[in-house]
């Protein structure tokens, strides 16, 4: 899937390729942005379990460099004097990978999410809200029809991304915009269906203008603010990262959609094609 921007992915300290792997889940980090180029967890709907409460902190991963992944000093409010705040946001999230025969694997793949190589800078609101909300519904789905699931995402890197914190230490760095989502689910023992997805937070950043942190944004019209989770072709989120999913491409449930328009506004769980 990366190999067109192989050049791109951070390298294991042990030098023995890109993928950090861990429990139910691996990661390819971007060497220059310090983020995940994507993410990738199977889940099996039929073992899901509550892992417990949620672990205290994020950390570092050992197997590669810090150049390449960040840390506190981008999140932790006491480090530095913005006026406004990004989170923690789960790339895979905790309770995709809290799943297995036993709760204490479950467990460990919660416990494993909580790398600061599984995390990206999301607005609040956006992370539980616009983000949040399409992860409640392939996880529902997940569980409710006891299927597995294959879930893909990472952000979308563009040359003009805002900066943000320059005072903190190993900063600025550069704020993607949007993120992507690919869900791959096997339906019936002989068929595999898959939806994809983008999922913007311009407009929440928008408010950054008169802190004057970032500038050139273009927020959504009014009108569209109502309907942010974009469903999209896998083809279109190929071009956007430079990844190629021509594995999966075959089975993308919105291949249908006119080549004209390429993405269509969702209104509710009743307009997902999967």
């Amino acid at each position: 899937m990366v190999e067109p921007i192989k050049d791109q992915a951070a390298p294991l300290l042990s030098g023995k390729g890109h993928e950090l792997v861990y429990n139910k889940f691996s990661v390819i980090m971007h060497k220059d942005r310090k983020f995940a180029m994507i993410t990738a967890v199977n889940i099996n709907g039929s073992q899901l379990r509550y892992p417990g409460n949620r672990p205290s902190s994020f950390r570092r991963d050992a197997r590669i460099a810090a150049e390449y992944q960040p840390d506190g000093e981008l999140y932790e409010k006491a480090k530095g004097k913005n006026k406004f705040q990004f989170s923690r946001g789960h790339l895979v999230r905790r309770f995709d990978a809290a799943w297995g025969a036993r709760d204490e694997e479950a467990r460990e793949g919660d416990e494993d999410s909580f790398h600061y190589t599984n995390a990206a800078p999301q607005f609040q609101t956006y992370n539980n809200v616009d983000w949040g909300n399409l992860e409640d519904y392939v996880l529902n789905q997940t569980q409710l029809t006891e299927r597995k699931v294959t879930v893909l995402q990472g952000p979308i890197y563009r040359p003009d991304d805002p900066p943000y914190g320059k005072e903190r230490k190993g900063g600025p760095w550069k704020i993607p915009l949007s993120f992507w989502k690919i869900a791959v689910v096997q339906k019936t023992a002989n068929t595999v269906s898959a939806a994809a997805f983008i999922v913007g937070q311009t407009q929440y950043v928008a408010a950054l203008y008169e802190a004057k942190v970032f500038k050139a944004l273009a927020p959504y019209r009014f009108e569209e603010l109502r309907t942010r989770k974009i469903q999209t072709t896998i083809a279109t989120i190929e071009q956007e990262t430079g990844l190629n999913f021509g594995r999966i491409r075959q089975f993308d449930s919105h291949n249908s959609l006119e080549s004209t328009r390429r993405t269509r506004w969702i209104t509710s769980v009743d307009d997902i094609l999967i």
